[in-house]
């Protein structure tokens, strides 16, 4: 197994910012703190990946990009409205994907921080705080994109997706709907917890009957979990799903069971796909700027790195709106 610079900080007893320092000739280290450091790098034979010049080091430009995956479309899109920016602005973009393994994520961030990036654009979709504060301690400046900040000074990008969730219960209440399932996607995800708290919250206040089935953003999951639900019988008139990929899943599933939609049963969305327009029926759903969100990531990234004076931490919140097409009837 790989030895990382958290393993060199445990086996010293320091944190991983100091075993950076150390690294890199800081001498903000006492001569015996440096020693502890040293000896540890050599009883484990850590090899930290270093820029050999110095002088090349300060002029990479660098940005380390962290995402779950590109699968579909909403990390991807993100990914493209940075990159597009940071080039644009002189900037390299560096993409590394951990497929939703912590053990991966917390070797991207080891390999980002040894890199010497000169920031980082971190849309992690597990509440990995503890991990997370290691760059902190490093003083790398970061922006997060689509994951909650709790108590960071991070700046952020996000959509209030507690209030989207109303959003939505609201536009099927206005279309007559009082029994919906809501099936979502991973809700250890914060965005995707967020927006179902919001949803049944609004739902509940409505008079709306909701049945929350649990699900995960795996392909055909919520396909299965839609035939399951429909052996219990058809006494809803609307499903929400937490993403247009688990909308289409399920518009399938109804069409399989012989379930119009939506003349029998209501289907909405969320986030606005390209496709979200091609399926049949069109889906109504929730549209989410994820491109802007990766450029308005990447300004505040950009503006923080070359800023030589304080910047207070920023919060970005960006709107939604819903899209209204075809899947959605009104009762």
């Amino acid at each position: 197994m790989k030895v990382t610079i958290r393993d060199v900080a445990k086996e010293a007893g320091v944190s991983t910012a100091t075993v950076s320092r150390v690294i890199n000739g800081s001498d903000k280290v006492s001569d015996e703190t440096r020693k502890r450091v040293v000896k540890a790098i050599k009883k484990l034979g850590y090899k930290p990946l270093k820029i050999s010049n110095p002088a090349v080091s300060k002029k990479l430009r660098m940005i380390g990009i962290l995402v779950p995956d590109i699968f579909a479309y909403h990390y991807s899109d993100i990914v493209e409205g940075a990159a597009n920016y940071l080039y644009d602005s002189g900037y390299e973009p560096f993409v590394y994907m951990f497929h939703r393994k912590l053990e991966s994520e917390l070797l991207a961030i080891d390999y980002f921080f040894m890199s010497k990036v000169d920031g980082l654009i971190v849309c992690t979709s597990k509440e990995d705080d503890e991990y997370l504060k290691i760059v902190e301690d490093t003083a790398i400046p970061v922006v997060t994109v689509d994951r909650e900040n709790r108590d960071f000074r991070f700046d952020s990008v996000n959509i209030d997706n507690y209030k989207a969730g109303k959003l939505v219960a609201g536009y099927l209440h206005r279309k007559g709907h009082k029994k919906v399932v809501h099936i979502t996607g991973n809700l250890n995800i914060h965005s995707v917890r967020k927006r179902t708290e919001g949803f049944v919250k609004k739902s509940t206040k409505l008079g709306i009957d909701v049945d929350v089935i649990e699900g995960t953003f795996d392909v055909g999951h919520a396909y299965s979990l839609m035939r399951e639900r429909l052996k219990k019988g058809r006494d809803f008139t609307a499903v929400f799903t937490s993403s247009d990929m688990l909308a289409v899943e399920v518009i399938k599933a109804l069409k399989d069971e012989s379930v119009e939609v939506p003349d029998e049963v209501s289907v909405m969305g969320f986030d606005d796909a390209y496709y979200a327009k091609f399926t049949v029926p069109s889906l109504t759903t929730v549209r989410q700027p994820r491109v802007e969100m990766g450029e308005t990531a990447a300004q505040l990234l950009i503006s923080r790195i070359e800023s030589t004076g304080r910047v207070v931490t920023r919060k970005m919140i960006l709107p939604v709106e819903i899209v209204e097409r075809e899947s959605v009837a009104e009762i």
